[in-house]
């Protein structure tokens, strides 16, 4: 099959809604087989469905990456399925309750570190290997523009997230001579069902209406003055996880619409 990634093998995490859904369905569309995982089956299976109805080069694994076993089983159940791996994009994430860093317990600690930090971790920990003996591959790791422009709140979600480009750019040093690059993404605000549903949930409205408020509503934080879409986000992953971007390794992106700081 023709396409950007045709003949490639990828696992995508937090496939199951937003960035995930988008860059398992364009990866798939770019001709690669897609591992799609995410902890809520339902959403997972209806994502796959809007890919392909046959599940035509996918296999859908439902997963708590919080568990290091959970894990090395999706990484081996990727490789077992289609033959090999080549592309792991890590976009799996948990959000821990607002508020500074005195008001944090260290079971919010320790939950948003396990699936933000160490469950990335760990799924680059069994991939690597397995990309290794294919020559190479590429990581592509999901972080946010709050890992880098600061803001009130958020200690916990955003300190996690810059752990990951740390980490990002160590594995690129560390994995070079294997043939696998390492890169990080840092989204700016997107727009997905998971903020529609809040915002539904928390104004009494309707999904339909609170996605038209969304849209409707003066947005200040970026120069393009919008959301992002998971798709823009996914074509992001796409150049990184092609061999487009061969020379392209240790790098940090920020897509999120010209946020200054």
């Amino acid at each position: 099959m023709a396409g950007r990634l045709a003949g490639k093998v990828a696992l995508v995490t937090g496939a199951g809604g937003g960035i995930g859904e988008a860059t398992a369905a364009l990866f798939w569309a770019e001709g690669a087989a897609v591992a799609m995982v995410d902890r809520a089956a339902d959403d997972l299976e209806q994502a796959a469905q809007s890919i392909s109805a046959a599940g035509d080069r996918l296999l859908v694994l439902e997963a708590d990456l919080a568990q290091e076993a959970e894990a090395e089983r999706v990484v081996q159940a990727t490789v077992q399925h289609f033959g090999g791996l080549h592309v792991l994009a890590n976009i799996a994430g948990v959000r821990a309750p607002l508020g500074p860093v005195t008001e944090a317990t260290r079971e919010t600690w320790q939950r948003i570190l396990d699936v933000n930090l160490l469950g990335l971790a760990a799924c680059c920990k069994y991939a690597i290997p397995a990309m290794a003996q294919d020559g190479g591959g590429s990581i592509i790791n999901v972080s946010s523009e709050n890992a880098l422009v600061a803001r009130p709140g958020w200690a916990i979600y955003d300190a996690s997230k810059a752990a990951v480009l740390a980490l990002s750019r160590d594995m690129a040093c560390d994995h070079a001579a294997q043939g696998i690059r390492v890169n990080a993404v840092c989204p700016g605000f997107v727009l997905t069902r998971f903020h529609i549903r809040n915002h539904a949930r928390g104004r009494g409205i309707s999904y339909a209406e609170a996605e038209a408020e969304l849209r409707a509503a003066g947005y200040q934080e970026n120069v393009l003055r919008r959301p992002g879409e998971p798709r823009e986000l996914a074509y992001a992953l796409l150049f990184l996880a092609s061999d487009e971007s061969s020379y392209v390794t240790g790098a940090v992106f920020r897509i999120d619409g010209g946020v200054v700081g």
